[in-house]
């Protein structure tokens, strides 16, 4: 933090023994984050005769002199005399002025004149977060853990401190742990965590612990950090690290038993589940949905498939999901494969479309579809190329039908995107014996012109086009654009027009819409935000459905013009919100030449896990309103629709987030069917993160009474209950991959002809690393890492008294591969660091051993890092070789540097090479005089 100096330039005249003293004081901050300032002492001897004495800087606490305190000064009668002195202010420094004071001294140091100046030092509360352990060996599951981190105050004040330790991979207890402490200025404080892992992080081969460190009563963060603990044993399993977070995301392995009652009369029981089997090569998933309701003789299965993924291949079987523009849903079989870089896939199936796997119609009775799709890149990115065949033959249009897709999407650069998709189809009805063609088109973009975003959504299709948007005219563009910081403006417009039509069945319908909105967004005044808009609306369809389920034709329009209001508030402390929205405006109807108001409100309160909502509206807003008002109607004017609801829901976790309910009620008066009541209460108990028990109860009561028809009156009831148990099973991620194992013989090679021979020995309790995972053989020297996935892989050891074995690169390309790895004899360096400095001429420093640094190097090539103990010492253990170690200055004290950092050794096997010692040397004091004549 930035110091604020206060230049001071003060005159003073004093007289002593009839000697008269001019003496100014300029008080300068040195170079922008330097804690040097210069102070230039000026004095003129306004007397006839010569003056002897001195000049002594005081300094308050926290500042010191790094020049002489007292210089001596000799002035002739007129003469100006100048002196430079540089103070250090030190991390020490109180917050507040502190007052310097310059004193004129008689030859017998008797005071003559004080000059004073005023230093303002502004608040530091700077502080860091570390640790010198940030990888963590566990050796033995039967010990605890010691997690040590250090808070270090930076600043000028003494400043409270919270460290919490939370552990990600523990779930289902308690996973963080917090620690308060004091520290002092300039001071290191030691935060240390104990504890003893539980099994669920033992079967891990690592986990990570984060640390966060924040300062003072408003908690504010200041540091993070992450340890990773890894598991150390002779025997372990490879794990995907990036599969297992993704398996933490989307649970696999987990068995889900339902319980459903509806009304008084229907039972239902279900069991959904899934599973990951690793194998050798790839793995098997399993998944499962299985329902059956009371008294029936045939379950549903659903979501019921076996799929089995190797490298860039998968097939399944079972039930298949098609989200195509001519869907396929059924059961089946589905293949795709890819290349290594991803950047083709091929994908092809076949479905028969009775979507039940156990359904005992017979095979195609429902008709088929068989589909194939290559894709160029990955659709993960915004520039790649697909072409997909689909054949479906459909029971119930009683069709066959082709269809060719192509889309193409890019991304122009990083603001304007591009998708375009064509469809063209054949197909043959059997009721006609004809052939029909057909075709679809659609696009979308998104981009930016003088920052407006612009974004599009178009599609046509023709009015017999097989897939799943049959008829459609739809066209969507959207605009938005910042006015200014807090104000933004947005308009868009949507057309759209429905016009199916079939051969085999008679559709006479045909609706249209279009809808234009603009609004602005307006600034929050003080805890209140606004938006206001406009919105025109045209409907018009030339259909309609009475309540005896004919087709008939009503040709019917409506346009209406309203106003949108969207009023949003919330607290300073975030527990309260409320939100109002509102439209407001006018409508015509083709059937009634007068113009009518409508109007639409919802408002909702949100007080933290409680929530109130109530809505109401007035007139009908869409065509299909407008008909259940107007249904059957003997009347000449037409029934306004009315619709009023109200509602209450809580949703809350307790008992440290393992019970969790959500509980509301309903109350509705529509036109169209009356008075409803409604409640549910939902409620789920998770007490570890291996199962959870949930239970679901829903109550709605509804009335219908209908004026248009004589005596028509219904009252239902319904109450449904669903319990049921979700039990979470152990399993490691799996991986797509061929995997092996790797079984490993460490020995000592004392002959050193790299084979295990007479006199050589096993290495026992030895640390050896495979990339990432760490082993401490047996006490046979042995390790063996299992269902490691092919590849290659980095063998490196930890040199332990005085053994090592050199870096070696294997290939893993079976499916038992044997390995040995033979440790050879080290030699030693060792070195210390020493002090050479004159105290007297030396600027005042802390001498540093500990902690110095040192790096060693082979050809250029970093090998390893030196550290010195308390005594200035240190020790490395390296293999037969030239290196060279360099002193790193950055971890020398303060003013302290090195002339010689470099030293060039040899070492040989069994042998300690000695270095000469480093010489430490301390910076020297530099003092400025400056002297000028008359």
């Amino acid at each position: 933090m930035k110091l604020l100096s206060l230049f001071v330039l003060l005159f003073c005249l004093a007289s002593y023994a009839q000697q008269d003293f001019k003496m100014t004081v300029e008080v300068e901050e040195g170079r922008a984050k330097s804690n040097l300032i210069d102070v230039l002492i000026g004095i003129t001897n306004t007397t006839e005769s010569t003056f002897e004495g001195y000049l002594r800087v005081k300094t308050p606490e926290g500042f010191r002199v790094i020049s002489n305190q007292e210089v001596a000064v000799s002035l002739d009668p007129e003469e100006n005399y100048f002196v430079s002195s540089k103070l250090l202010r030190q991390q020490s420094a109180q917050v507040g002025t502190s007052i310097l004071a310059i004193e004129l001294l008689d030859a017998d140091k008797n005071i003559l004149q004080t000059q004073q100046a005023q230093q303002t030092v502004k608040e530091n509360n700077t502080m860091r977060l570390y640790t010198d352990t940030p990888m963590v060996l566990m050796t033995n599951s039967n010990d605890s853990l010691a997690l040590k981190v250090s808070v270090s105050n930076l600043g000028n004040k003494i400043q409270d401190a919270l460290v919490v330790f939370s552990i990600p991979g523990l779930t289902g207890e308690k996973n963080f742990f917090e620690q308060k402490a004091q520290v002092n200025l300039q001071k290191d404080t030691d935060f240390t965590l104990h504890f003893s892992p539980p099994k669920a992080l033992l079967d891990l081969p690592q986990f990570t612990v984060q640390v966060a460190a924040m300062r003072g009563s408003g908690k504010e963060l200041f540091g993070n950090l992450s340890i990773t603990v890894q598991n150390i044993s002779s025997v372990k399993q490879h794990q995907d690290m990036q599969a297992i977070r993704q398996s933490q995301i989307y649970q696999r392995n987990s068995l889900t038993t339902t319980y459903r009652k509806i009304g008084p009369d229907t039972n239902i029981y279900q069991i959904i589940g899934s599973a990951d089997m690793d194998l050798s090569a790839g793995y098997l998933a399993i998944n499962g949905n299985i329902y059956m309701a009371e008294n029936t003789d045939t379950p549903y299965v659903t979501n019921t498939f076996l799929a089995y993924h190797l490298e860039n291949y998968q097939l399944k079987i079972g039930n298949i999901s098609q989200q195509l523009e001519m869907s396929l849903y059924g059961r089946g079989i589905q293949a795709s494969a890819s290349n290594k870089a991803k950047t083709r896939t091929l994908e092809f199936g076949f479905i028969d479309q009775n979507y039940n796997l156990v359904e005992p119609n017979a095979f195609l009775n429902r008709g088929y579809g068989a589909f194939a799709t290559h894709v160029f890149e990955d659709r993960k990115s915004n520039d790649y190329t697909s072409g997909t065949y689909a054949f479906k033959e459909d029971a119930i249009e009683h069709s066959q039908n082709h269809m060719v897709s192509i889309e193409r999407a890019h991304s122009f650069d990083e603001v304007w995107r591009l998708n375009l998709k064509g469809h063209a189809a054949l197909s043959d009805y059997d009721v006609i014996d004809k052939t029909q063609s057909s075709f679809a088109l659609e696009a979308q973009y998104s981009g930016d012109i003088k920052n407006i975003k612009l974004s599009g959504n178009y599609f046509l299709s023709s009015a017999y086009f097989p897939g799943n948007r049959r008829g459609v005219l739809q066209l969507y563009q959207n605009a938005f654009k910042n006015l200014s910081k807090n104000r933004s403006a947005y308009s868009n417009f949507f057309i759209s027009n429905y016009s199916p039509k079939s051969y085999t069945y008679n559709m006479n319908m045909e609706s249209s819409n279009i809808r234009l909105n603009t609004g602005i967004n307006f600034p929050r005044k003080k805890l209140v935000g606004m938006v206001l808009g406009f919105q025109h609306q045209r409907e018009t369809r030339t259909s309609a459905t009475n309540y005896s389920g004919i087709m008939a034709t009503m040709p019917s329009e409506m346009w209406a013009n309203r106003i949108v209001n969207n009023f949003n508030w919330s607290s300073k402390t975030q527990k309260h919100s409320v939100l109002l929205g509102m439209e407001e405006g006018i409508v015509k109807y083709a059937t009634s030449s007068a113009i009518k108001p409508q109007f639409k409100s919802n408002l909702t309160y949100r007080y933290l896990w409680l929530n109130a909502n109530t809505a109401y509206q007035y007139g009908s807003f869409y065509l299909s309103e407008y008909a259940i008002a107007n249904q059957n109607t003997n009347n000449n004017e037409d029934e306004t629709y009315q619709r009023f609801m109200v509602s209450l829901s809580a949703n809350k976790n307790v008992l440290e987030n393992k019970l969790s309910f959500n509980s509301g009620m309903t109350y509705t008066n529509d036109f169209s069917i009356g008075k409803t009541a409604s409640a549910f209460l939902n409620l789920y108990y998770q007490p570890t993160s291996r199962y959870r028990v949930f239970l679901n109860t829903s109550w709605s009561q509804y009335q219908i009474k209908n004026a248009h028809y004589a005596g028509f009156s219904s009252n239902n009831e319904l109450f449904t209950l669903e319990a049921g148990l979700t039990f979470n099973f152990k399993g490691k991620a799996p991986s797509v991959a061929r995997k092996g194992k790797i079984t490993a013989q460490v020995y000592y090679d004392k002959n050193a002809n790299n084979i295990f021979d007479e006199g050589d020995e096993m290495a026992p309790d030895y640390l050896v690393t495979l990339n990432n995972a760490v082993f401490k053989t047996d006490s046979k020297g042995l390790l063996v890492y299992r269902s490691v996935p092919f590849g290659t892989y980095t063998i490196k050891s930890v040199a332990s008294q005085g053994w090592f074995t050199k870096e070696a690169v294997i290939e893993l390309n079976s499916y038992n591969q044997r390995l040995s790895i033979p440790l050879h004899q080290n030699g030693t360096v060792s070195g210390k660091v020493i002090y050479e400095y004159d105290a007297k001429t030396a600027q005042k420093f802390q001498p540093k051993t500990a902690g110095i640094l040192f790096n060693i190097s082979k050809n250029g090539k970093h090998i390893q890092r030196a550290m010195t103990n308390n005594d200035g010492e240190f020790t490395a253990f390296l293999p037969n070789g030239t290196y060279q170690i360099t002193l790193d200055e950055s971890s020398l004290a303060s003013k302290t540097y090195c002339e010689q950092a470099s030293f060039i050794f040899t070492i040989k096997s069994a042998k300690r090479t000695q270095l000469e010692p480093f010489k430490i040397l301390a910076e020297q004091k530099t003092i400025k005089v400056k002297r000028f004549g008359n």
